[in-house]
Order: structure tokens, then C-alpha cells, then sequence
């Protein structure tokens, strides 16, 4: 909390107030150190591809939140300025989300498919979770009820890759509901990276497809559809939405 005083990190969140922006700082570091003991209990390859992941996405979360333009809205927006001659940072987190989702594909080396699937289904998941982050705890609620429908369909399986990030979000989530901070760029990139890198290792690709069909239609719907327009007027999903939170919608 003090890192993000002493830098201003300061931005106006849904309802127009100040609040501290790029909280996921405050779960980045957690998570990194999480990361140590496995190392030395059960080493793997893919645990340094890990942590290349969650620093690479948290950098360009964090240069989204300080130097991003917000006049480009929705993932459409981006590219289509982008093929103007416009590079943003949003086309830098979408670029860095497809090469990291390739460069994990490749090299579980299971074919052009499998690799096209694996590279889709890790970059829509970084960006799915950018989409939620509209509303205190959305995004996190969000990255909780997709990560525990991967781990049922997946047995359980692997579960130390995601055990740390949950449990660093159940102490940081009160500060978000109560709109002392929110994540930012920087956690949703993060919290979205761990989604795809666990649902890209631990799901059959049957389960893969239809999750990358369910993330496609969530992104075209919300060019042509506000999300929080669509929530608010489903009961069960409003009252969701409004779980934990410190205010009713304003």
C-alpha cells in the first residue's frame, strides 16, 4: 500500500471516485514467493515459464494502467486503430498475451491444433478477466468460479499453480469490495495469465474448445453489448455482481 502512495498510482474507478489503481501489486509479490517452495518440493519446467508468465503480463498491466489511452473501447477497438498506424497499450497486452499462449503451446509440443487451441484459450483468458474488472470484485469472483470449474473438470489436478493467488485474493479482496483500491491492468493481466496457463495445462482439448467457444462469445457480445448493463438486469447475476460490495450500484 505504500509503494502505491508514494507513487500516486491514483485512478477514478467506476462510479468516477479516486481510488488507489494497480492493486494487483499487491498480489504479484505474494504470488511470486508462493511460487519458491515448489521449486524445492516438486521442480518443474514449467514452473519458471510460470513466473516468465505472471512478470510479463503484470509489466504490461502495469504500463496499461500508467500510460494506457482509454478512448479505444473493447478488444475490435484496439486492432482496428492499430491497423491505422495507432499501436496502444492495450495492442501490447493483446500481442503479449498471444505470444506467451503460443510460447506455452509450443512447447507442450502436441500439434498445429492443439497449439492454435492452446494459443487462443490463454489469450482470450487474460483478456476475459480484463473484461470483468468493471466493478469491485467482479474480476476476482469472476477468475474464482472459472478456475474451480477447470479444477472439476480436471480432477483436481495441479492445484498448487492456482492455491496461491487464491489465497492471497481472500485477504486482498476486503479492500477492493470496500473500494480502497481496485486491480488495475496489472492484476487483472495477472489474475487472467493464471487462469489461461492453468486451464491451457490441465484441461482435455474437448474441454479446451468449448471453453475458448464460451470466451469468444463473451468477447462479441460485449463489443456489441455493456456488461454491466447485461448483469444489472439479470436478477441472480446482479446479485452476484453485488456480493461483498459496500454500496448498491450508483
Amino acid at each position: 500500500m505504500y509503494f502505491l502512495k508514494q507513487k500516486n498510482v491514483v485512478q477514478r474507478n467506476y462510479a468516477g471516485e479516486q481510488v488507489l489503481g494497480s492493486g494487483g501489486l499487491l498480489i504479484l509479490i505474494p504470488c511470486l514467493l508462493a511460487v519458491l517452495p515448489s521449486f524445492l518440493i516438486s521442480p518443474s519446467p514449467l514452473l519458471p515459464l510460470f513466473v516468465i508468465i505472471i512478470l510479463s503480463l503484470a509489466f504490461c498491466g502495469m504500463l496499461d494502467d500508467l500510460l494506457g489511452d482509454s478512448s479505444s473501447k473493447g478488444l475490435a477497438d484496439h486492432i482496428k486503430n492499430f491497423l491505422k498506424g495507432s499501436f496502444s497499450t492495450g495492442i501490447l497486452k493483446a500481442i503479449t498475451g498471444v505470444l506467451i499462449g503460443f510460447l506455452l503451446a509450443w512447447l507442450r509440443n502436441n500439434g498445429w491444433i492443439l497449439l492454435i487451441l492452446d494459443t487462443f484459450v490463454f489469450a482470450f483468458s487474460v483478456n476475459t478477466v480484463n473484461l470483468m474488472d468493471l466493478r469491485p470484485g467482479r474480476a476476482i469472483k469472476s477468475f474464482a468460479v472459472i478456475v474451480f470449474l477447470i479444477a472439476v473438470f480436471s480432477g483436481f489436478s495441479q492445484m498448487q499453480y492456482v492455491m496461491p493467488i487464491i489465497t492471497v485474493l481472500m485477504f486482498y479482496i476486503r479492500g477492493e469490495m470496500e473500494e480502497v483500491y481496485m486491480l488495475g491492468d496489472i492484476g487483472s493481466n495477472l489474475l487472467g495469465g493464471i487462469l489461461g496457463f492453468y486451464g491451457v495445462l490441465v484441461l482435455t482439448p474437448a474441454i479446451k474448445g468449448i471453453l475458448l467457444f464460451l470466451l469468444l462469445f463473451l468477447h462479441l457480445f460485449t463489443e456489441f453489448h455493456s456488461l454491466s448493463a447485461s448483469i444489472e438486469n439479470i436478477p441472480l447475476l446482479k446479485k452476484i455482481d453485488m456480493l461483498g460490495r459496500k454500496q448498491e450500484e450508483r
